[in-house]
């Protein structure tokens, strides 16, 4: 069976599968007050302050880290992948997934604070994707 009737039978061999990889992470909107409520030097040098403000810093930024989900995802129809880049780009997809990520018990977690979702799909990936999907075609 060839490259082409394989990935019409929606069995692309897996060279010809692309893998697009979404990203989605959810942070705080707001770091400036809990930064200024809880960073604070009596360091008498310059030099020692700014570095201590900064470690007290970096520990409490690393500690409001609300983490990160990267999905590797295949796509054997370019159809079905221009549909997801369409969706990503008009903000669609981001709609969506809040529905999944940005659960009660993330918001009872958080408290009163606001909690936002970034999902991130690289370009670059979504064109390799449409080039190795249009090549498993072969001429029309």
């Amino acid at each position: 069976m060839s490259a082409r009737s394989l990935c019409a039978a929606g069995l692309c061999p897996l060279a010809l599968t692309p893998h697009i990889r979404l990203r989605v992470r959810a942070e705080f909107c707001q770091h400036e007050p809990v930064l200024r409520q809880n960073v604070l030097s009596n360091k008498q040098h310059r030099l020692e302050r700014q570095f201590d403000i900064f470690g007290q810093s970096n520990t409490i930024l690393k500690s409001r880290d609300l983490g990160s989900i990267i999905c590797d995802i295949k796509f054997s129809e370019l159809s079905y992948l221009d549909a997801f880049w369409s969706d990503y780009m008009n903000g669609s997809l981001l709609e969506a997934l809040k529905g999944v990520f940005l659960t009660e018990s993330l918001k009872d977690a958080v408290g009163q604070e606001a909690i936002r979702l970034l999902v991130n799909v690289d370009e670059d990936d979504y064109e390799e994707g449409r080039r190795l999907l249009l090549e498993s075609l072969g001429p029309q």
